[in-house]
């Protein structure tokens, strides 16, 4: 594994950004959901659900957490294993909303825009209208290792456990093995299937270095050891960073080892 990149120069970054072309009209897409697993404990709902083109054509997923308060996050996760994670403004309710883009990986990496949302006889439909950086916009590519602590279950009362919270603290090491950082999760389980198998969980991630923090969102899996897809690799969403990484944008994509650490390869663009 390559040692972590440094971020690019303010000088480097302005020349980069001052031959780019002018950002390109919005690009638009429509999706609706299915029929909702959702979960209601402690004032928060937690929902999973299909994601389909207008014409019925599988997608992918949204799932989301929202409490009663409003102020929903909700993320789309394609079958590709791009994801696009929006939030909504606290105290925000109805039937018809809008929400903020925060980022998006794969093919969306660096989106920015909005989600509007409307539901009519029980059915949500998403259209969302998105800008992607210009060409050329500098990046900054670092990977770390990071080892889990043993998890801890907020329990929230819901069937198969849907609904209850899992906190993890771990550390971030370099490729030479030297903690760099602390590492930490704060997610809530969203579906399970597969007998147990396979849960889907949405959360939050922090990363703290030396010389600032980055923070990422949206839905991670997790499978038993001997299940098939258990050690694949799943995109989320960079949201923001302090210090160092103030302004920072861009995606971190995991990728599980077999000793139960994990590579976290991060893609970063300012914004």
């Amino acid at each position: 594994m390559k040692p972590p990149l440094r971020l690019a120069t303010a000088a480097a970054a302005a020349l980069a950004l001052s031959a780019a072309p002018a950002v390109a009209a919005p690009l638009t897409f429509t999706v609706k959901e299915g029929s909702a697993n959702n979960v209601v404990a402690q004032g928060v709902t937690t929902f999973f659900t299909g994601m389909y083109s207008l014409d019925g054509s599988p997608r992918g997923h949204v799932m989301g957490v929202e409490p009663t308060s409003g102020g929903r996050s909700l993320t789309f996760a394609f079958g590709s294993g791009a994801r696009i994670v929006a939030r909504q403004a606290p105290g925000t309710t109805g039937s018809t909303s809008r929400l903020t883009i925060v980022g998006g990986t794969g093919r969306f990496l660096g989106a920015t825009g909005v989600v509007d949302t409307r539901s009519a006889k029980g059915v949500y439909t998403h259209t969302v209208t998105y800008r992607l950086p210009p060409r050329g916009t500098p990046r900054t590519s670092m990977a770390y290792v990071v080892r889990l602590g043993k998890a801890q279950i907020v329990p929230r009362g819901g069937a198969q456990g849907l609904g209850n919270g899992r906190v993890i603290a771990g550390t971030v090491a370099n490729a030479a093995g030297t903690k760099v950082g602390d590492y930490s999760v704060d997610s809530t389980l969203a579906f399970v299937y597969g007998a147990g198998t396979y849960e889907w969980y949405s959360g939050d991630f922090g990363y703290v270095f030396a010389d600032g923090t980055l923070q990422a969102s949206g839905p991670y899996q997790r499978a038993s050891a001997a299940a098939p897809g258990a050690l694949k690799p799943s995109g989320r969403v960079v949201t923001g960073g302090t210090g160092a990484y103030a302004g920072m944008r861009g995606q971190v994509v995991v990728t599980p080892n077999p000793d139960g650490t994990s590579v976290h390869s991060f893609t970063l663009i300012r914004r």
